[in-house]
């Protein structure tokens, strides 16, 4: 029923602008978004993103996108709303997430680039429970002429070093011990 981590996922590049992001298979872009040059929409059957592009300008800083964050939900009548802050390779990402009024949840999102003077307006509307999925979305965009989806960080495992390691199982070795000498204490 919803959208999953776990589903295909494509490259959809805008091309005019070399956007890349990576997200689910199977979505479609509606036929009145082709006139405007400085909007997208992708359409699923459980999410609908939209892209608007705009040039910074002196006024493109933390404190004014966090304001405009705030008034397009209130524009939407969204509640429950929360800033959020993800890392988006090449972006400063500036990130609202709420609840509409029909239910369904709500992510804004404003992607800064740090190499040309675009911002992207990212308003990804889906079923509760693809959190995750947004996230991953927003988090691949890139822009260059490779136009390759960022990838995802993978998870670092940390490896203890042999000196820790028989350091901790000295310790364990005294801790044992001293249990030991209590019990026969009593």
């Amino acid at each position: 029923m919803a959208l999953t981590a776990t589903m295909q996922a494509k490259v959809y590049t805008w091309d005019k602008y070399n956007i890349a992001f990576e997200a689910p298979d199977g979505g479609y872009v509606p036929f009145s978004f082709f006139q405007d040059p400085n909007s997208a929409q992708v359409e699923w059957d459980e999410m609908v993103m939209t892209l608007q592009r705009y040039i910074k300008n002196e006024n493109t800083n933390k404190k004014n996108l966090d304001e405009r964050l705030k008034s397009r939900a209130l524009g939407y009548n969204m509640y429950d709303t929360k800033l959020l802050t993800l890392k988006v390779k090449g972006f400063k990402c500036y990130s609202l997430e709420g609840t509409m009024p029909d239910g369904t949840r709500c992510m804004i999102s404003y992607l800064v680039s740090e190499k040309t003077s675009t911002v992207l307006e990212v308003i990804i509307n889906y079923l509760l429970g693809n959190q995750e999925v947004v996230e991953d979305i927003l988090k691949s965009f890139s822009e260059g002429n490779d136009q390759k989806p960022n990838e995802r960080e993978k998870p670092k495992q940390k490896i203890q070093k042999k000196s820790d390691a028989e350091k901790q199982e000295q310790e364990l070795k005294k801790e044992k011990k001293r249990r030991n000498e209590k019990v026969f204490e009593c």
